[in-house]
């Protein structure tokens, strides 16, 4: 794509993409009137993206959901970063909120670009980087079924607390490694149905599904899920109903 003016546009199709704040903008649809009911909720989440990061959302998201087993904001931040350790290069933060995990990893050596459908958390991401004088952090609004990226371009990806929520688990999880390089590595944080929190109990799971898209995966499934997408070398970790784990691009 090439600038023109507050734009990007593709040379192929002529579409143009606005650039807002110095966030690209590749979602074209107004998501308030979207069949998924965690794309209605944008307008909330934009609200929220000040205390994301803060003492209001995570913990009580990791203790009620995840149980009191749950590691904390920090430790899995930890435990994410390191499975990334040795990367080098390239790494899509997939809906990365305001950077929570993309900001702590960009370093000379990894340059992080995040995406999230959520303008407000981007913004807030954005004005985090400014103040902490994070380099090799980038941000642009997309959503995961269709990245803006050519394939095999990155040599990790992130995806932190929103599996969970994308309306077709293997549909996000496909697109995430089309745009990997083969064996590049995957690393995760989402929800299980564990022995913590409100999440081990079946009804709440079904609820949550039905009233707020939430997927709480058995580990089996996850597994299926990700050899379908073109993934192997499942490692999961549990505490509570709280799950990280990571996995590898199937080599070419």
């Amino acid at each position: 794509m090439r600038q023109e003016g507050g734009a990007l546009r593709c040379p192929t199709c002529s579409r143009a993409y606005p650039i807002n704040g110095g966030i690209p903008d590749f979602i074209g649809e107004e998501l308030s009137r979207s069949a998924d009911p965690v794309l209605r909720r944008m307008r909330f989440i934009d609200r929220m993206a000040h205390i994301y990061e803060s003492k209001l959302w995570y913990p009580i998201v990791l203790n009620v959901y995840g149980g009191f087993q749950s590691p904390s904001l920090a430790q899995l931040i930890g435990t994410v970063s390191q499975k990334v350790q040795s990367t080098k290069g390239r790494v899509l933060d997939i809906a990365c909120g305001p950077g929570t995990y993309g900001r702590r990893i960009a370093s000379p050596s990894k340059e992080v670009f995040g995406i999230d459908v959520s303008m407000g958390m981007l913004r807030q991401g954005a004005a985090y980087v400014a103040g902490e004088g994070t380099a090799n952090m980038h941000f642009a609004r997309a959503r995961v079924e269709a990245l803006p990226f050519e394939d095999g371009v990155f040599d990790a990806v992130l995806c932190c607390g929103s599996l969970h929520l994308f309306a077709d688990t293997v549909t996000a999880l496909r697109e995430m490694a089309r745009v990997m390089k083969p064996s590049a590595i995957l690393s995760v944080f989402t929800f299980t149905a564990g022995r913590g929190g409100i999440l081990k109990f079946a009804r709440v799971r079904e609820w949550s599904l039905t009233n707020h898209g939430l997927h709480v995966f058995e580990l089996s499934a996850m597994e299926q899920y990700l050899t379908a997408s073109g993934f192997r070398d499942f490692q999961p970790e549990l505490s509570g109903s709280t799950l990280t784990f990571s996995a590898r691009k199937q080599a070419a």
